[in-house]
């Protein structure tokens, strides 16, 4: 999909509050480490609402990857986010790590109810059935533009 294409599918995200995430994760050549990557981070406009952030995995490795744990912090703009920071934006959803439900999934809500607009940190974090592969963590930013 190309920049313009991606643009569109982020706007007509926006208007319905759902962003689907496609991560995808692949062993590194060589090295015991599977870097997981998407395209995670949004504007959420002010005034706009709460919004649910929908993750699949597409695991190209063969060593199951899964989500593991979620860390967020608000008026937060590196990523990672730091340990013990406030987190008042992101609420934790389903995660569905069974495969034979199909891919893996997992969900977040962002209720985009902040007074100022700020960003907000989120971090993924993954495990897989290999203990001896480092699994990298996903980390983008949202910019929330918070209530009116």
């Amino acid at each position: 999909m190309g920049a313009s294409e991606n643009a569109l599918l982020e706007q007509e995200e926006e208007l319905m509050g759902i962003h689907n995430i496609t991560l995808t994760a692949t062993k590194v050549t060589g090295k015991n480490e599977i870097v997981v990557t998407g395209h995670g981070g949004r504007s959420l406009g002010k005034g706009s609402g709460k919004h649910t952030f929908k993750f699949t995995i597409i695991d190209t490795t063969g060593k199951n990857v899964k989500f593991g744990s979620l860390r967020a912090a608000d008026n937060c703009s590196t990523c990672p986010p730091k340990a013990g920071q406030p987190n008042t934006q992101i609420v934790l959803g389903p995660v569905d790590n069974n495969p034979s439900h199909g891919p893996r999934t997992a969900e977040f809500v962002d209720k985009n109810d902040n007074k100022p607009e700020m960003d907000v940190s989120y971090e993924w974090q993954f495990t897989c059935d290999d203990p001896g592969i480092t699994v990298s963590s996903f980390d983008p930013i949202i910019s929330n533009g918070g209530r009116v």
